[in-house]
This record gives structure tokens, C-alpha cells and sequence, in this order.
């Protein structure tokens, strides 16, 4: 007997996070074995090619095929699509082609691989969407994002659901104008590099970090507009005036990377390290994290600091109002409460947070993940 044929379309010539999580869901379907699978790619996504290629060549049997999609995603694509004459006509091709019995889009927001909403009526199967960042383009600081919204406006009653990555994300794409079923599909990481990770002395000397004191940390791609770092150290300064002994390290690299370098050279407590591929130990190092960002989903790097047992201040949006205590939380840009905030994690309960953190390691590794994503497509068979 056959198995169901799984496509997906992910035709962003971009590489962003949420294609991290989506390389682990189509590891976690190939394996499982149920389904056959073709994933169609846009072909200048050397990055996104690389890491499924690797995932391909480990189940040579031909379970997991990929091909170079018709469709490119791109700014304003929402109206784009209008002129894809010829690139539709090819993946309406690939589409028939290829018989699917689910077609599964990849969306770093809704505007990224709308391309296929427009064959909706003549699509031979459900068509569901996996978009773990569902935000509007004016919340996300997009630049002419009232009108990329404008234009997305009817994107959000197309698919027949959605896999997101947490209730209040869910009920965002409710609020937006979603129809369809919704999933919630919470994200896992791997548990594996914080099994044996280095003493929180070692740690900080392998960083150059101060051997005592509490150490704030903010990890993550440098860029004020989303990630905040501008606002966490705003926030440290005001506080490190009466607790003189603390510090706050930044760990990544991004646009702002010059510009925080040049705020922080005058701060001896404030330390900005380069980006690194393995990032496991500095929580090692440091005692609490702080993330004031803009919009986040559900953070990789919440999470990751929770299964280390570390406290999280951020702000009081996305992911982090289903995870975080209210008392860690903070409105975006608030100077006063984010300072609140962080009172309160230095004063966190330590049952709370083992609660926390048990949370993470009994039902957010990357197979539990994997178990939910495949239960999730399964139920549309």
C-alpha cells in the first residue's frame, strides 16, 4: 500500500529562524515514515538547501525528495502573486505532478509563500499552513508595513488551517481573520548540549566574565528594532546605578552590532561578545536573561535558558505571556516595568522556576516536537 504524498513549499530565498523548527518537523515526518514527501524550494536558499540536503542523505531510500519551486516569495508579495503568471503555471504543474494528498506551506509570516493561496480552488488536496510568527507586518516594524497589511488583509481566510506555536499566536490568526482549523504545534529544542556543559566558573572564564556577581545575559541577533538590546541595556544601566555589582553580557551579531559596541565601550559591566554556533555554555555563565523584544513567537532561547533552570524577564507579548510568570513580564519599551521585572527575577521563586524547567525538559525536546508536528499532519488524513 502507497503511502500519503506530503508537499511542501517553502520559497523563500531568505533563511530565518522559523525554518530552523520546520527543517526539524520534516526530519521528524521523514523518520516516522509515514508519509511520502517532496518539499519544493527556492533554488537561491543556499542555506535552507544545505541543512535538508543533509537530512535527505540520511534516509537514501527516497522518502524525502526536493526540488527547486516555480514561486519566490518577496516584499509585497500578497499583490505579486497577480503577476506569477508563468511561475504559477509551474507549480500548478509541480502540483499535478506530483498528487498530494496535503500540501503544507512554510511561513515566516503570511505574506511569505502566498504565492500558492491564489490556486486555492484548484488544488487537489487541503492546503495547511505552518507559521509560527503570524504577526502583521505594522506590529513587526516593517517598512511600509500598514500597507503590506493592507494587502494581506484576505491571506488569512485562504488556508483550510494552520500549525502555529502557541495559543495566543493561535488566537492572533483567529483575530486576523482565520477560517480554517488551528494546531498548536509548541516548539522543542535539542537537549542534548546542556547535558554536560562546564561550572558557572568555568564558563565565565571561557567568556572573559567576571568570576562573581549576578550577570544578566541577552542572546540572540543584534537588532534594536525587534531583538531590543538598545532597551536591555537602558534597562541594566538604570538598575546597575544601585546594584553596582552586577553585569550584562550580549551574545550575537546583527545590523546593530556597531552601533551597541559603541554604547557599551564606556560600561565596564556591560560585555559584548561575539556570535557562536555553539552558544550552550554561556548559560552556564549567567544568572537571568533578558528579552525585550518587539514580537518573538515562542522564543528558541526562552526556552533554552528555562531548561538550564534560568529565570526570563521579557516583554509581555507572544510565546512569553504562555510561559512566563506575569510578575517577569513587561510592556514593551515600559522602562518602569521592565525594571520591575527585573526585581522580580532576583526575588524568582525557586519552585516556579523548577516548575519551568521541568516543563521544557518532560515536553519541548526536538522529538517531542517532531510527535506533535506528525500528529498534527496525521489528523488531516
Amino acid at each position: 500500500m502507497s503511502l500519503p504524498r506530503l508537499l511542501i513549499i517553502d520559497d523563500n530565498p531568505d533563511f530565518g529562524g522559523h525554518q530552523v523548527m520546520a527543517a526539524h518537523a520534516m526530519e521528524g515526518v521523514v523518520a516516522a515514515g509515514e508519509w511520502e514527501v517532496l518539499t519544493l524550494l527556492q533554488a537561491d536558499n543556499a542555506k535552507n538547501w544545505e541543512r535538508l540536503q543533509v537530512i535527505q542523505n540520511k534516509y537514501p531510500e527516497g522518502r524525502f525528495q526536493l526540488a527547486a519551486s516555480s514561486t519566490q516569495s518577496h516584499k509585497f508579495q500578497a499583490l505579486r502573486r497577480y503577476a506569477e503568471t508563468a511561475a504559477l503555471r509551474g507549480l500548478s504543474a509541480q502540483i499535478a505532478a506530483y498528487k498530494p494528498d496535503l500540501i503544507l506551506v512554510i511561513q515566516g509570516n503570511i505574506e511569505q509563500g502566498c504565492s500558492v493561496f491564489r490556486l486555492k480552488g484548484q488544488l487537489p488536496c487541503p492546503l495547511l499552513s505552518y507559521i509560527p510568527v503570524p504577526h502583521r507586518h505594522a506590529e513587526m516594524g516593517a517598512k511600509l508595513g500598514a500597507l503590506r497589511d493592507l494587502t494581506c488583509r484576505g491571506l488569512y481566510a485562504i488556508p483550510d488551517g494552520f500549525i502555529t506555536i502557541s495559543k495566543t499566536l493561535g488566537d492572533m490568526l483567529v483575530a486576523y481573520g482565520a477560517k480554517g482549523r488551528i494546531q498548536i504545534v509548541e516548539n522543542g529544542i535539542p537537549l542534548e548540549p546542556f547535558q554536560n556543559l562546564p561550572t558557572q566558573a568555568e564558563a565565565r572564564e571561557q567568556f572573559s566574565l567576571p568570576v562573581d556577581g549576578f550577570i544578566w545575559g541577552q542572546i540572540g541577533r543584534i537588532e534594536f528594532k525587534q531583538k531590543g538590546q538598545d532597551c536591555a541595556l537602558d534597562l541594566f544601566l538604570e538598575r546597575s546605578a544601585q546594584q553596582p555589582h552586577e553585569h550584562l553580557v550580549f551574545l550575537g551579531s546583527g545590523p546593530d552590532e556597531a552601533e551597541l559596541k559603541a554604547r557599551v565601550s564606556k560600561h565596564s559591566n556591560v560585555h559584548c561578545l561575539p556570535w557562536t554556533n555553539e552558544p550552550a555554555a554561556l548559560y552556564a555563565a549567567i544568572n537571568a536573561l533578558i528579552m525585550p523584544s518587539r514580537y518573538e513567537g515562542v522564543p528558541l532561547a526562552m526556552l533554552e535558558a528555562l531548561a538550564n533552570g534560568i529565570p526570563v524577564a521579557a516583554t509581555d507579548r507572544d510565546g512569553m505571556c504562555d510561559w512566563l510568570p506575569a510578575a517577569w513580564r513587561f510592556p514593551y519599551r515600559d522602562q518602569a516595568g521592565g525594571l520591575r521585572a527585573l526585581v522580580a527575577i532576583r526575588e524568582a521563586d525557586p519552585a516556579q522556576l523548577k516548575s519551568l524547567q521541568n516543563r521544557v525538559l518532560n515536553g519541548h525536546s526536538v522529538s517531542d516536537f517532531q510527535k506533535q508536528f506528525n500528529q498534527a499532519l496525521a489528523a488531516w488524513l
